[in-house]
């Protein structure tokens, strides 16, 4: 049964979906919702389920959305993109036999539904019948043609051993429900018996070997398997080895801390780059151990089912040996248990088939990102590629030490069944993967898993769990702020459910504010090293300036004339002593105002009179009340 999708969900995808629709962006539904169902657990977006989203919020991300989809190597996008494909394929492998069965019976429902309908009247409707009958058993068991003349000779000469024309002629009268079941049984019997004849190499024609061909193809498909996965490890190792090498872990007054270090020619967008690559190989291997894990069972499964398949038909040929007649009860049930088994050799070739096409579709998604590995050279430098194993057999003489009362260690010897432990971000350090937004640099349990609030987390050396342990609390909001932020992370660390949680806290982690260092220093400057000075011509208002202008303006209109006097006679030097300047104040008018009342009149004798008996009314108040 699906789940009612939620009011704020189902309006961001009806958005989205117009959108791409609008730009030619071609990509399923369904994982349309998948994509935006990840990134609503992100409460940044503004978006919270249960409430109406703002239309800002909606266009913001449907934006962001578009953006990213209209890449379709996007790293991001093609993490999800394998995410969901798997999901909807290898989690729903048992539905897809079911759909692979369910397609085969619809396209022989016309046949089915001719022998159920049909009304016989002579022989020669029986005739028909019959035939209709063989079809339709070859067909559903998918052992051989019917068309192929030896193969239906097989066929018929099977039913006629189990259906007398007798049983046929009461086979037409009976209920649709009873001809139905009736099918179904004839089915079993029918395939059961030619297989028992071509075991006994009397017949077969159109039948397959299909015990010796799965049993192949198995072996066939866990050597790509393994070949694929040893490739898709060499390219997971270089990326690892490329980002570790780029950060260094240095020694703090309390702590550690982790420094960048990129090389030249190298920047941080290329730095993030590899890090998604290695984020979409890590994904890929976690599949393809999946797949490779159910190959490996269903070749286990294959075995025991080939095996009762010959023990069963072992009970046919001691039940039927050295006798001319045999009970049908006693050797009916041995052809249906053989059907049976034949049966599911088929759905495990039709589930082999369908995890052989995951794997290209895989392999398919994975190679369209853009792989830079001229960078991806730049980072490693001269270092040599490190394997998972390397790193664990670096660390294996190391301990953590126990530095924090709210973070004990778990060491494997203190619990007998260590490796069932769940450690978080799927067994990658924590404190490496919060320290670099996302980086999955693997962890060595062996040296012993810290247990904060009964979850495990595991560290690639000693120091990354002192760092951790410095402030364990906070560096777990922080990296669930990192997964809500990079949504592929999400179903790839298992960790839906703690997002589920905070959903609704937008902001996790507060950041803490770096005290300012200061101290009382003591200087000494000179006394005025630069004289003072006082403009005397220095206006600042400017309605002198205005009146400066206008003085100017006139002097531009007058005409300069000289006059000549004559010779002057007793003349002597006068003295004038001026005044020091001293400062004044004066006060200007204060501004005012004045209000006049507002005209009204009213005409009487507008309504109701006859004459002309109207005047008007002055309601106009006085001035000076």
């Amino acid at each position: 049964m699906a789940v009612p999708m939620d009011f704020a969900t189902k309006n961001v995808l009806q958005e989205l979906l117009r959108e791409c629709t609008n730009k030619s962006i071609q990509i399923p539904e369904s994982f349309i919702l998948y994509y935006v169902k990840l990134l609503l657990l992100n409460p940044s977006w503004g978006i919270l389920p249960g409430t109406l989203p703002h239309r800002n919020d909606v266009r913001y991300l449907v934006k962001q959305c578009v953006q990213k989809l209209s890449n379709q190597s996007h790293s991001s996008i093609v993490t999800l993109k394998i995410q969901h494909y798997f999901k909807e394929n290898f989690e729903n492998l048992e539905n897809m036999i079911i759909k692979n069965r369910a397609d085969l019976k619809a396209r022989i429902l016309p046949l089915e539904k001719d022998i159920l309908d049909a009304y016989v009247e002579d022989e020669e409707g029986l005739g028909r019948l019959f035939r209709k009958v063989v079809y339709f058993i070859t067909l559903t068991s998918g052992l051989g043609n019917p068309t192929d003349e030896q193969v239906y000779k097989e066929s018929a000469a099977a039913l006629k051993s189990a259906l007398l024309e007798t049983d046929l002629k009461e086979f037409v009268n009976e209920t649709r429900e009873n001809k139905e079941y009736q099918l179904i049984e004839l089915t079993e019997l029918v395939t059961g018996i030619r297989l028992f004849n071509r075991d006994c190499k009397k017949c077969g024609s159109g039948i397959e070997d299909l015990p010796k061909m799965l049993t192949k193809a198995l072996e066939v498909t866990l050597q790509d398997i393994e070949k694929t996965l040893e490739s898709i490890m060499e390219t997971v190792n270089l990326l690892t080895t490329a980002v570790d090498n780029n950060y260094e872990i240095e020694p703090s007054a309390e702590s550690y801390v982790l420094r960048r270090r990129l090389p030249d020619n190298v920047d941080e967008p290329q730095l993030n780059h590899v890090m998604n690559l290695l984020i979409i190989y890590r994904q890929y291997e976690l599949f393809v151990r999946k797949i490779l894990v159910e190959v490996s069972n269903m070749s286990t499964t294959a075995k025991s089912t080939i095996e009762k398949l010959k023990d069963l038909l072992s009970k046919v040929h001691n039940s039927v040996s050295f006798r001319t007649a045999i009970p049908t009860i006693q050797v009916f049930p041995l052809f249906s248990q053989v059907a049976d088994a034949w049966y599911r050799l088929q759905n495990q070739t039709i589930a082999l088939s369908q995890l052989n096409q995951m794997l290209l579709n895989l392999h398919f998604e994975v190679e369209r990102t853009n792989f830079t590995e001229d960078v991806i050279r730049l980072m490693l430098g001269p270092s040599s590629i490190i394997s998972d194993a390397d790193r664990l057999e670096k660390t294996t003489q190391l301990k953590i030490r126990q530095t924090s009362a709210d973070a004990p260690i778990v060491y494997p010897s203190d619990v007998s069944d260590f490796e069932r432990i769940e450690l978080q971000y799927l067994g990658f350090c924590a404190w490496k993967f919060v320290e670099t937004g996302g980086g999955l640099i693997p962890a060595n349990p062996n040296m012993g898993v810290l247990r904060i609030d009964g979850k495990y987390y595991a560290f690639c050396c000693p120091e990354a769990a002192v760092a951790f342990c410095s402030n364990p609390f906070r560096n777990i909001l922080r990296g669930l702020e990192v997964v809500r932020r990079r949504c592929e992370l999400i179903n790839l660390l298992q960790m839906e459910d703690q997002l589920i949680k905070v959903s609704k806290i937008e902001q996790l982690v507060v950041e803490i504010p770096q005290p300012t260092s200061t101290c009382e220093v003591e200087a000494q400057t000179d006394l005025h090293p630069n004289p003072t000075y006082i403009d005397p011509s220095y206006m600042w208002n400017i309605w002198d300036w205005k009146r400066q202008a206008i003085l100017y303006a006139n002097l531009s209109r007058c005409i300069t004339c000289s006059t000549q006097t004559t010779k002057s006679r007793a003349r002597e030097a006068t003295v004038t002593q001026t005044y020091d300047t001293k400062h004044a104040s004066q006060q200007t008018k204060r501004e005012n105002y004045s209000n006049v009342p507002t005209v009204s009149s009213f005409i009487y004798g507008l309504r109701g009179r006859l004459d002309d008996l109207q005047h008007v009314i002055t309601l106009t108040r006085p001035v000076d009340e």
